[in-house]
């Protein structure tokens, strides 16, 4: 699927002369009004605007506080592509890529092998790799058709400075400019995606949110620890870096604060070639057709930055600023504040850089690359693992993602709001901070573990994301994404990174596409099965993108002819499956005992069906595609409730009930 092709709906709205205002735009115009509003130019909040424009959404406007767009996969210089992994890695992804993101990553692979002769030039321990100049590229025309309808508004340079809400309800979001100046624009909107680095529609708005540890009484989680404190204690940032080989020496002057003791820790054994290839964009050397030099990603522990406490000098800067600023969880500080931490995290990369250097010639032919255009050659923003936590509707926890008897099998919890799957370890990067010397906080320091807050500690199953879990517990009128969402410190180490973020946009800009066209809120939709369905249909079209994986099959590709009927019935609950049938077997003939399954769950559903003709020799896909054909247009049956607050009846009211039409908390026992 080509990514600048068109829909239907963005043509029709040039065709009407609906609100068709250039693309660019300047704070200077003070007011705009808006059906939907997304804050942040992240790959969640361009799948948001992509995925809602394609709805029929007729005014969009993103607002972006850097010019690059795509999150992770650019401005954070994440350019070694992180996506599902089953416990058992082999190279593989446990579910195949779909959505914007398989069409964001199909269009990388084709720009690599234009520019390197293979598609996947990075030679590296992940799948695909990219320059994070191409990802902007690409995550803009993404945008584009979209853009020059007018169907979509961008405007870059702004981040939010106040919220408006009216009863419990986000109106409005006013904005500051980040590169100077003093004009604001107020954009009113009818809903408002928070896709930004750190939740600040969130945080601004009055909604309520979490950050850090959560305590083992809060949710009962296996791994979590009993204590909650510190607050502080979350995924680290880290400020990547790219570099590219050269032909002579290019090694950079000493940076300030330099101390080569910051590196002597635990973290000494990573050495230059485990630098150097463990997340390389491009193997010049292995391009046997053509000249290209070696560009490596540097994103390591000896260069994350902790925040759960802070080295003496960046701790006086922020007391300079407020007093208890230093103490502060890092979501609940100005953009001012901030960027202090950000310079220091800045320094430590440069000091590793220059580190690397001195130690290994291999690295004195690397040079920090210039795509960003920043004064010190590093990426605009930080990698941001783990941002503020929505207080959401639900809130995932440890023990519903993980595998029923096996990793390998689906999540304990297979939420009946599902909009996309994942899977991935429980895994942090370091979170705390130790001092290496007497000196402490003055001194040199390495990011270590706490707790079992740690690398690889296990994994989850094969999990879906429920829709509740973007959705405010009290606020109407804004919805959380990116990494802004309804679930534990735990669950967020294992839906952060490219994939998951890209989904959970998509999945975002669908709700609000279907709460904006049937005139409700985002927290109507979820138990009304009827409205549910609309989600699903616009996350899986039939033709001009690719669908999305909305239950974790591991055997279909989205361009499969049956794709989109097999997630249908998926998600429907209309398949016979147990928790270790993570395959679908498109292939397999639709024998009796198979077939009959299935329409005794359709018919029990409420559907009318009958066995396709001469069913015993389709294949589950043709059968499933029938199947589908036939329920397709009939209204989605309504299941009848056992009592006005608990569906189930299984005595969990239904706003405590992860699963509302299934006793129990398990969907397998």
């Amino acid at each position: 699927m080509a990514i600048l092709a068109r829909s239907c709906s963005a043509i029709l709205i040039t065709l009407l002369g609906l609100w068709c205002i250039p693309s660019a735009a300047t704070a200077a115009e003070k007011t705009l009004e808006a059906d939907l509003l997304i804050v942040g130019g992240t790959e969640s909040g361009c799948a948001a605007a992509v995925q809602a424009a394609r709805m029929g959404i007729e005014r969009i406007v993103l607002v972006n506080d850097i010019e690059w767009l795509g999150g992770q996969f650019s401005a954070e210089a994440l350019g070694a592509i992180d996506e599902n992994r089953a416990h058992d890695y082999n190279g593989e992804v446990p579910i195949p890529r779909s959505g914007l993101f398989r069409e964001v990553i199909d269009a990388i692979e084709r720009k690599n092998k234009e520019l390197y002769g293979s598609a996947r030039p990075g030679n590296t321990r992940v799948i695909t790799t990219c320059q994070p100049k191409l990802a902007n590229q690409i995550f803009g025309e993404l945008l584009q058709p979209y853009e020059a309808t007018g169907q979509i508004r961008r405007i870059s340079n702004l981040r939010p400075k106040s919220v408006g809400v009216e009863e419990n309800r986000v109106v409005n979001v006013l904005f500051e400019p980040t590169t100077g100046g003093s004009e604001s624009l107020q954009v009113n909107a009818k809903l408002t995606i928070d896709a930004s680095d750190w939740g600040d529609v969130i945080k601004l708005s009055g909604a309520a949110y979490d950050f850090g540890l959560d305590a083992r009484a809060e949710y009962g989680e296996p791994r979590a620890q009993e204590s909650p404190d510190p607050k502080t204690d979350v995924n680290p940032i880290t400020w990547c870096m790219i570099l590219v080989e050269q032909e002579n020496e290019a090694t950079i002057p000493e940076p300030a604060g330099y101390d080569e003791r910051n590196f002597h820790g635990m973290w000494s054994w990573i050495d230059d070639k485990f630098n150097y290839t463990t997340r390389r964009l491009v193997d010049g050397k292995a391009l046997t057709d053509r000249q290209q030099p070696d560009i490596i990603l540097i994103n390591n522990p000896p260069i994350d930055y902790p925040l759960d406490t802070l080295p003496a000098n960046v701790a006086a800067a922020l007391e300079k600023t407020e007093a208890g600023a230093a103490t502060k969880p890092i979501v609940d500080l100005t953009p001012a504040q901030r960027e202090i931490i950000f310079q220091d995290a800045r320094l430590r990369t440069l000091q590793y850089l220059y580190y690397l250097q001195q130690k290994y010639p291999l690295f004195r032919k690397l040079a920090l690359s210039d795509e960003f255009g920043t004064p010190d050659k590093l990426p605009p923003k930080p990698y941001v693992r783990e941002s503020l936590r929505l207080e959401a509707l639900h809130m995932i926890k440890e023990q519903e993602v993980l595998g029923e008897g096996s990793q390998s099998n689906y999540a304990q919890t297979m939420f009946e709001d599902g909009v996309f799957s994942w899977q991935f370890e429980l895994d942090f990067h370091p979170t705390a901070r130790r001092w290496m010397t007497p000196d402490g906080p003055e001194g040199p320091w390495e990011a270590t573990f706490r707790g079992k807050r740690r690398f690889g500690v296990g994994g989850t199953g094969r999990a879906i994301f429920p829709m509740r879990s973007f959705v405010p517990v009290e606020f109407d009128g804004l919805l959380g994404a990116q990494k802004n969402l309804g679930y534990t410190s735990i669950v967020s180490s294992s839906c952060r990174l490219h994939d998951q973020s890209t989904a959970a946009g998509q999945a975002c800009g669908a709700i609000a596409a279907v709460s904006l066209q049937q005139e409700v809120e985002p927290r109507q939709i979820w138990f009304d099965q009827q409205l549910l369905a609309k989600v699903w249909n616009g996350l899986l079209p039939e033709k001009d993108a690719a669908p999305v994986a909305i239950w974790p099959f591991g055997d279909v590709d989205p361009y499969d002819t049956g794709f989109v009927a097999i997630q249908q019935l998926a998600a429907r609950r209309l398949l016979p499956l147990g928790p270790a049938d993570v395959d679908f077997q498109p292939e397999a003939a639709a024998d009796e005992k198979w077939m009959n399954d299935v329409v005794a769950k359709i018919r029990a559903k409420g559907y009318e069906c009958a066995a396709p003709a001469n069913s015993a020799k389709l294949t589950r896909r043709d059968a499933a595609i029938a199947l589908w054909k036939e329920i397709a247009s009939q209204p989605t049956p309504v299941t009848q409730r056992k009592s006005a607050n608990d569906a189930d009846g299984d005595g969990i009211p239904d706003a405590r009930d992860a699963l509302p039409f299934t006793p129990g908390e398990n969907s397998w026992r």
